[in-house]
């Protein structure tokens, strides 16, 4: 349900229903694709491969590549709404305002060792990640993305906070079948980096670093847009024939 939940927070900004919203969103166990990837050849066998070590396939929306979630992660997202002739205007400002808010929180947590910075045959590679070391034999820590509609954008991501070994396993399984770069030790995660922070202290952290940068108010996620979630949930999974 997380890609069905985030579609129907980022609809209600578009929409004028909600106010700009810093979402923050615990992860289920799944790989997420992009539609580029599915006609990828080996598709198929990395959508058999991640089903074989328990990972459901799902298609998200933002850019990148593919990623892998599980109960040592979690997602967050900024969701703005935007006019038709300003949706690319701020891309690389708003690739900043999602790694400086979580760095943010890593700070609150007296974690203070990652930075911008892409590091070698990652997952969904690119140059916002967080990372901790340097290009070539660094880790990352943070996967950062956008996407961006004529109403609405949204930047954001997931956060590696421990379980790391599961998702290098199973990307390294799906890389491999799309015939993608990958290195397994680019997986890292906060509890691999030396920090004892659990999800709930991160989750708690990021919450409060967004409290104090856009005096935003915490609120409880509303039977409407969970609603929605459940009736959306199956339009993102990948079924293959039998």
């Amino acid at each position: 349900m997380v890609y069905a939940y985030g579609r129907a927070v980022f609809e209600a900004v578009a929409s004028g229903e909600r106010p700009p919203t810093a979402s923050i969103s615990p992860s289920a166990r799944h790989v997420g694709v992009t539609r580029r990837d599915t006609h990828r050849p080996g598709f198929d066998a990395a959508v058999r491969a991640a089903n074989e070590e328990g990972y459901p396939v799902l298609v998200r929306g933002a850019g990148g590549g593919t990623i892998a979630a599980g109960p040592g992660t979690f997602g967050f997202s900024i969701i703005r709404p935007a006019k038709p002739e300003e949706r690319w205007k701020g891309t690389a400002e708003r690739y900043d305002e999602a790694a400086a808010l979580v760095l943010g929180a890593f700070s609150r947590l007296g974690f203070q060792e990652a930075e911008v910075g892409e590091v070698r045959d990652e997952f969904c590679p690119g140059d916002h990640s967080l990372r901790v070391g340097g290009f070539d034999s660094g880790m990352k820590l943070v996967g950062i993305a956008q996407r961006v509609t004529r109403r609405a954008t949204s930047v954001g991501g997931i956060v590696l906070v421990h379980g790391e070994e599961d998702l290098a396993r199973v990307l390294g399984r799906v890389y491999g079948a799309l015939a993608l770069p990958f290195r397994a030790g680019s997986v890292g995660s906060l509890r691999r980096a030396g920090s004892a922070a659990d999800v709930e202290d991160v989750v708690r952290a990021l919450a409060q670093e967004a409290e104090a940068r856009y005096s935003a108010t915490s609120v409880s996620l509303d039977e409407g847009t969970l609603e929605l979630a459940r009736a959306g949930r199956e339009e993102f999974l990948v079924r293959l024939p039998a």
